[in-house]
């Protein structure tokens, strides 16, 4: 099952990819109230939520599993930086930015960087509680948001790079053997089998 799901999570990541803009995206452009205090912390924000966590997040990463010789951590490491590359599929889509930037935009590169990290943690720490997966989901959020609100992404570059990331992590997760079934990432929200 949790094969199907990630390819149709990257089905539909490079589906939604495919038009130069959709409706929704001109939708939010249009009808987004952007108040100059929003775009004050929405600036504020990307510094952190986007490429910053991501590096830090893979430097940390790499200092633990070269202290601690764990072939797990190599693997996690493995894995965050395969959901990073999907970054690299922006030159592929070559889509047109909401204002004059010198970069395609979608996927976008925060949103990839913040989900990246959040997905690898979730790994990770695998039997995740429920706190644990509200943050990421949380921070994603908001990164995504910030990235919409100061009109560098359009709101399914957002939605596109969460998809692609996920699709690619549970790809990837499944092939380095750090999950056997989605199930162990988010048990508390998975009702249990019943053995028949």
């Amino acid at each position: 099952m949790t094969r199907v799901v990630a390819a149709l999570l990257l089905i539909s990541w490079v589906l939604l990819g495919l038009p130069e803009m959709t409706g929704l995206d001109v939708w939010v452009q249009n009808g987004l109230p952007r108040p100059e205090w929003l775009q004050t912390a929405a600036f504020a924000v990307g510094l952190v939520l986007g490429p910053t966590i991501g590096w830090a997040f893979a430097a940390v990463l790499f200092v633990l599993a070269w202290r601690r010789r764990d072939p797990r951590l190599w693997k996690a490491l493995a894995m965050h930086g395969l959901c990073c590359a999907t970054v690299l599929t922006r030159f592929l889509f070559d889509r047109v930015r909401p204002i004059e930037y010198h970069l395609p935009s979608y996927p976008s590169g925060h949103t990839v960087a913040v989900a990246s990290t959040a997905f690898t943690l979730v790994v990770l720490l695998r039997r995740t509680t429920w706190h644990v997966a509200l943050w990421a989901v949380l921070a994603v959020l908001v990164g995504g948001f910030a990235r919409v609100v100061l009109e560098m992404h359009w709101v399914t570059d957002v939605i596109g790079a969460v998809l692609g990331v996920t699709g690619v992590g549970l790809v990837a997760a499944l092939a380095l053997g750090l999950v056997t079934s989605g199930r162990e990432l988010v048990p508390h929200l998975v009702r249990p089998r019943r053995d028949p």
